[in-house]
């Protein structure tokens, strides 16, 4: 446990009021990052005027959040909840954490999936990946408590060229590398490394999530202003 985890934990709690969260100061620090990425994408959606409903397997709303403890899929039948984000007359947009979609060949992870409901729902009817076609965004997030090693960036790259470059996705780390970083410049995808509570990087990534749900909101709905 290191001081950065209860920041963290804080980041949290204060994203996500109306609910609770399985996050301890004796988890993991990645586990926590991962959680605490989640709630960035919630505190982004409601600064764009969404309003945020939990739920679970079922459809139920609920107030106690259960995350997967390893990726696993949409559709098996399990009690872990996600959010749903209402923006305007778009197509609601759900949040998972730590599912996979389907990529060229393999099936690859997302510590963070935003993904259009309506591809979220045949994933789970038809028993099969979502395809990245109806992802809003996916998002790799890295914590570290030294330099970002470049190897974890080159195993991200790997993962991304599973992908279309259409399908939008998202490099995040909490720390920082020269090799890292000029690795993840040749990239055409988004990235933002030095995220942490009360950083200007956080805010950096907020303004990429909202972007990623601007793109998705004007497919369907011009009068909502994000």
């Amino acid at each position: 446990m290191t001081p950065r985890v209860d920041e963290l934990l804080a980041e949290i709690r204060a994203a996500l009021p109306p609910v609770t969260t399985p996050f301890t100061r004796a988890d993991r620090a990645d586990r926590v990052y991962e959680g605490y990425l989640f709630a960035q994408v919630i505190a982004a959606a409601a600064e764009c005027g969404a309003e945020v409903v939990f739920k679970d397997r079922d459809g139920d709303e609920v107030r106690d959040l259960v995350f997967r403890g390893a990726p696993g899929s949409l559709y098996t039948w399990s009690r872990f909840t996600y959010a749903v984000l209402y923006l305007g007359q778009a197509r609601p947009v759900e949040v998972h954490l730590r599912v996979k979609v389907q990529g060229r060949v393999l099936a690859c992870e997302s510590d963070v999936l935003l993904i259009d409901m309506q591809a979220a729902s045949d994933s789970r009817d038809k028993k099969k990946l979502p395809k990245p076609s109806g992802c809003v965004l996916t998002v790799e997030g890295k914590h570290y408590l030294g330099p970002l090693p470049r190897d974890e960036v080159m195993q991200y790259r790997g993962v991304r060229s599973e992908f279309p470059s259409t399908m939008t996705s998202l490099f995040v780390a909490n720390s920082f590398s020269v090799p890292a970083n000029q690795c993840l410049s040749g990239l055409k995808q988004p990235y933002e490394l030095g995220v942490m509570p009360r950083t200007r990087f956080q805010q950096h990534l907020r303004s990429q999530i909202r972007e990623a749900l601007r793109r998705h909101v004007i497919k369907f709905d011009f009068s909502h202003r994000m």
